[in-house]
This record gives structure tokens, C-alpha cells and sequence, in this order.
């Protein structure tokens, strides 16, 4: 059972993307393959789908509810896969993968499977785990809950949450592993999608293998695929509202560019900016000037904008009402016309120079814009969430893919909406995840110019060239595998994993006692960096790791503890970080210590007149 459910509710999850992705079948152009169909359907699937989970989930959110929207959405999923995978465009693709590139792409999958069995560790301190922060704490609350709502000492849980709403599904299906499964079916859906955009771009199918094999091997992209991260959903999105709109004839194309524009917003804020990129490359690279400044580009363009808007809606709607403001935490500019609820202005103020400073990467200047490209493949650790890079091919080949590349219309146009990206994120925040959408463009292109390479000099280039090559994927490899050898290991091995979780769980004494005592009702936990994902009874937290403040005015432990049965606590978590010391006093009155450990201490709550 261990290995079983989480491979059921992944399994459930997927078809039930292509059943609710089969509506838009109608949408899609005509001159897709295959392979971008099973592409286009499962991703517009998890999109509806979670914009579905979430609006039911707003009123009511439990397994009954779930399976009544996964289990026959399941059904008609399994339909729609065996329509797809029918005939020998798609066969006779996979038949054709070369050895070593299906190799790489195998070991990679195979890496993540493994990897996808094991439980989720970490701490929260110094972000050090975005996943037990908030990817994964929202959902188990809202599964405690029964309804989808931020938890207010967690800013992040505010964020859009298309993807976190099924990791939610997959834990009430599947158990806390399941969403770490989830990484094989983003992943699996982004090698896809490369392959099928390097066929559209002009490369042949044997080609489009080595793009995907370079990606597989990019520990950049590879990162914003596990450990709860949604960032190669999101690149998902993005390139495929890019890869219809440059290809759109009819109304309905547009249509469908505007669900993905809109399942973007609702994944990440920075769907707003890339939403704005992708209509302005359709406008400008309309069919014709005559065509650009038409009442029917305006019509296209509008229908996009739209329809993005209404899939995106609900998210900043629910911010606006509860929260204060629709983008929550809100940017220095917004915070001046929102007045925002549970944050205070000073630890809003504290959090935009954090995402500041995390997003200068190395500067901000036209040197280091012209330096990009090398400092992506060199120093690709000075980028956030960037180390292991996205390898040597992109560098050495993409100037003369200018020469090894077709550049018709759609060539153009991903081209330029690739360079405005980087514009874009270069000058706003430089986390490294952020780009992957550029990432996957830039090995096709790369591969492009590869090409040319080994054809304009056959000898000296293919030697070269192989070695650029076994470089980026040895070193790309060595890097991923490296990341992910405890989670392996801690599958393989029930001692490790109990290590594992020793070393990574902050106060794990204290949580496994909590978690047990039946007496436990409601514990008020003290201290901003208590990891209380590992939680699983009702808690009260006064302040958020970035000083957050659920109950507005009421900020010390003794506020509480002054009448703890109006709060229903029943128990105290008092925990002592390397930087200071408890919060509590040693013998504090109203309170009987019943556990302590290394640096924590549990109090229960005495009864009156004891």
C-alpha cells in the first residue's frame, strides 16, 4: 500500500485530466500532431481541474466531493487517451527514439519515480523548503478543514493554486507522498511538449529526442518539478498558450490560448506577465501589417484577454475579499491603494526587499544582461533554485541556429516571446525556476544549431559537438541524481528514511507525540519557524515565519494562555531555535510540562483549580 495508493490517485489524477481535457478537443488546431494533442489535453485538463476543485472546494472540500469529480472525469479520461494513441503517428515516434537519448530520458523518469515514493522533509527556516511551507501545508489544512482558504499565517498559501489544489486531491487519495508522485506526470508532460514544439520548429523526430534528453538533464528545469514545486506546470502552460496562439486560425484557437493564459495566472502571479507577452508576440506577429491593425486581430486578441481573465478571476477575487487585495502579499505599488488584512505593513515591507535582493542574481546592469548567457551555464548557484544550470548546449549553439533554422512566422515568434521573458525576468526577480519556459525553447533552438554545426563541418564539428553535448549531460545528470540520492535512498531503506527524518524534521520528537496522544485537541504552537505541515492535530500560530498576524492585535502566548478554553487549547508547543531561547518561563503558571526534548518543551493545559 505504501507504493500502491499514491500510484492509484496519480493514476485517477491523470485521467481524470484527460477526461475534463477531452472538452477542449474542438478547440485545438488542426495542424497539431499527435503528440501535441496528448500533450494540449491532459495540461488544459489539470488546469480546468483545478480551477473546478477549487471553486467546489471554497464551499466544500472532502474525499466524497473529490472522488465525485475525479472518478467519472477518470472514466471519460480513459476514452479519451485510447482515441488519442490510436494510429501510428505517435507509435511510430517512440519506435524511432535513438538509444542514447531515450536512455537519459528513462534514467531521468526513473530517478523521479523512485524519488516520488519518499516523504516530504525539510525545514522552513531561511526557506530552505518551499514544499513544507506552503505547497504542501495549504493543502493539508484544507483537507482538515473541509473548504480551500489561505491560512493566514502563511502568506504563500494566498498565492493562485491550480496545482496545490490536486496535491490536496492526492493526499486525500493517496496519502502525503502522493503530490511528491505528481513529479513524474509534470515532468513526463514537459519532455513531451519539447518534442512536439521542436517538430513544429522544423527539426526532425530524431531531434526532437535530443531536445528532450537535454532538458531531462537540465537540473533548472528539473528543479521546478519535485519537492512540491508547480514551476514546470506553469512553463507547461506558458509554452502551450505560445504554441497555439502562433499557430491560431480560428476563434476557438484563440479560445483555448486564453485557458492556458489564464491557468498560468492561475498558477503564479508572474502568469500576468507572461499572459502580457504572449498577446503581444500574437499581435506583432499577426499574418500580415494589414492584418496586425485589423478589427479581427483585436477580436483575437480580446477573446484571449478575456478568457483568461474569467479562468483567472476566481483566485484574485478570493484575495480581494478575504485578504484585502487581489495579489497577496501585494508589491511596493500595490501596497500603497490595498489595505491588506493579516500583514502587517512592516513585514510586507521585509518581504518585498527579500524577493529584491533574491532576484538581483548577479546585477541588474547592461553588462550583466550581456553576461547572461555565460552566467547561466557558469555560475548558475548564484541564481536562486538555479544550481546545476541548464548545461552547455544552449551557449554553444544557439548563435548558429541563426543559420541551422528555418525562421519562418512561429520560429520568429517563439523567438522573440523567449527574449522578452528573459527581458522581463532579468529586470524583475532572477530565480532561476522562473525561466524554465525560456530553458526548454532554448534547447530546441540549441539543437538547432547543432545541427548546423555537424553539417557545416562534419568532422571537427560532430567531435566537438559530442562533447559539449556528453558534458551537459554527465554533469546535468551527476547534479540531479545527487539531489535526489537521500529520497532514493530513504525508499530503498527503512533505516535511512527514519534518519532522514531525524536530520530534516525540525522537532520531530515533538510533532510524533503531539500527533499520538489522543488527549491532544488544539495546540497553540510558539515560535514563527515551526514547521507545523508535520502537524496533524488543530493549532493556533500568533505569528507567520514572516511575521504574519492571523489574529490581528494579539501577538503573545500569554494572551492566549489567559483563557485558553476560549481558544479550546489544550496543549502548548515551546520550542527554543539556535538564535534565542523559549518563549515560555520556566515553570509558567496555568500549565503542567509533560514532554521535553532537545530544545522543545510540550505543556498541557492544567484544568481550573488544579
Amino acid at each position: 500500500m505504501r507504493f500502491l495508493l499514491p500510484a492509484i490517485a496519480n493514476l485517477i489524477l491523470l485521467l481524470g485530466a484527460f477526461g475534463i481535457g477531452g472538452l477542449v478537443r474542438p478547440l485545438i488546431p488542426q495542424n497539431f500532431s499527435k503528440i501535441d494533442r496528448l500533450v494540449v489535453i491532459p495540461l488544459a485538463g489539470f488546469g480546468l481541474q483545478g480551477l473546478l476543485l477549487f471553486l467546489v472546494g471554497i464551499v466544500r472540500f472532502s474525499l466524497p466531493v473529490v472522488l465525485l469529480i475525479l472518478l467519472p472525469a477518470a472514466a471519460l479520461g480513459v476514452r479519451c487517451l485510447l482515441q488519442e494513441v490510436r494510429g501510428t503517428a505517435f507509435s511510430s515516434w517512440l519506435s524511432g527514439a535513438p538509444m542514447i537519448p531515450a536512455s537519459v530520458i528513462a534514467f531521468v523518469l526513473l530517478v523521479t519515480i523512485l524519488g516520488g515514493f519518499a516523504e516530504p522533509v525539510g525545514d522552513i527556516k531561511e526557506n530552505q523548503s518551499d514544499a513544507i511551507a506552503y505547497h504542501y501545508l495549504g493543502p493539508k489544512i484544507w483537507i482538515r478543514d473541509g473548504s480551500i482558504h489561505p491560512v493566514f499565517e502563511e502568506t504563500h498559501t494566498a498565492f493562485p493554486a491550480t496545482v496545490e489544489v490536486q496535491y490536496a486531491a492526492l493526499m486525500m487519495v493517496g496519502g502525503k507522498c502522493a503530490p511528491e508522485l505528481f513529479s513524474v506526470t509534470a515532468f513526463a508532460l514537459m519532455l513531451l511538449l519539447a518534442a512536439g514544439t521542436a517538430l513544429r520548429v522544423g527539426l526532425k523526430p530524431v531531434d526532437s529526442w535530443w531536445v528532450a534528453a537535454l532538458i531531462s538533464a537540465m537540473p533548472a528545469v528539473y528543479r521546478g518539478s519535485y519537492g512540491g514545486m508547480v514551476d514546470v506546470i506553469y512553463a507547461g502552460f506558458v509554452i502551450l498558450a505560445a504554441r497555439i496562439v502562433f499557430d491560431s486560425e480560428r476563434p476557438g484557437n484563440y479560445v483555448l490560448v486564453g485557458l492556458f493564459c489564464g491557468f498560468a495566472m492561475g498558477t503564479k502571479y508572474i502568469g500576468l506577465i507572461a499572459t502580457a507577452l504572449v498577446i503581444v508576440c500574437a499581435f506583432l506577429f499577426a499574418a500580415s501589417s494589414s492584418v496586425r491593425f485589423s478589427w479581427t486581430t483585436v477580436k483575437q486578441l480580446t477573446i484571449i484577454g478575456l478568457v483568461a481573465s474569467i479562468v483567472a478571476f476566481p483566485w484574485y477575487i478570493r484575495n480581494w475579499l478575504i485578504l484585502g487585495c487581489p495579489i497577496y502579499p501585494p508589491t511596493p505599488l500595490l501596497a500603497t491603494f490595498f489595505h491588506v488584512k493579516f500583514f502587517p505593513s512592516e513585514g510586507i515591507q521585509e518581504f518585498n526587499k527579500e524577493i529584491l535582493k533574491l532576484g538581483r542574481g548577479m546585477g541588474t546592469g547592461p553588462l550583466s544582461l550581456l553576461l547572461l548567457p555565460f552566467h547561466l551555464a557558469f555560475h548558475p548557484a548564484n541564481f536562486e533554485n538555479g544550481a546545476g544550470g541548464i548545461g552547455l548546449v544552449p551557449l554553444a549553439f544557439i548563435p548558429f541556429c541563426l543559420r541551422g533554422l528555418r525562421w519562418e512566422r512561429f520560429s520568429k515568434a517563439l523567438g522573440l516571446l523567449a527574449v522578452l521573458m528573459t527581458l522581463a525576468w532579468f529586470y524583475t526577480e532572477q530565480e532561476s525556476r522562473f525561466l524554465i519556459q525560456v530553458y526548454v525553447i532554448a534547447a530546441i533552438f540549441g539543437v538547432a544549431g547543432w545541427n548546423y554545426v555537424v553539417r557545416a563541418t562534419p568532422r571537427l564539428g560532430r567531435i566537438l559537438s559530442s562533447l559539449i553535448v556528453a558534458v551537459s549531460l554527465s554533469y546535468g545528470l551527476f547534479m540531479i541524481v545527487s539531489a535526489r540520492a537521500g529520497a532514493i535512498h530513504s525508499v530503498l531503506s527503512k533505516s535511512f528514511a527514519e534518519r532522514r527524518k531525524q536530520e530534516g524534521i525540525p522537532f520531530l520528537e515533538s510533532f510524533r507525540y503531539l500527533n499520538s496522544e489522543p488527549s491532544v485537541r488544539k495546540v497553540l504552537v510558539l515560535g514563527r519557524f515551526v514547521p507545523t505541515y508535520y502537524l496533524d492535530k488543530e493549532y493556533l500560530k500568533l505569528v507567520g515565519r514572516r511575521g504574519e498576524q492571523p489574529w490581528p492585535g494579539i501577538d503573545r502566548p500569554q494572551e492566549v494562555l489567559s483563557e485558553p478554553s476560549r481558544w479550546n487549547i489544550t496543549h502548548v508547543l515551546d520550542v527554543r531555535f539556535k538564535d534565542g531561547g523559549f518563549q515560555l518561563p520556566e515553570h509558567p503558571e496555568g500549565l503542567v510540562l509533560i514532554f521535553e526534548a532537545n530544545d522543545q518543551r510540550i505543556y498541557r493545559v492544567a484544568s481550573p483549580g488544579s
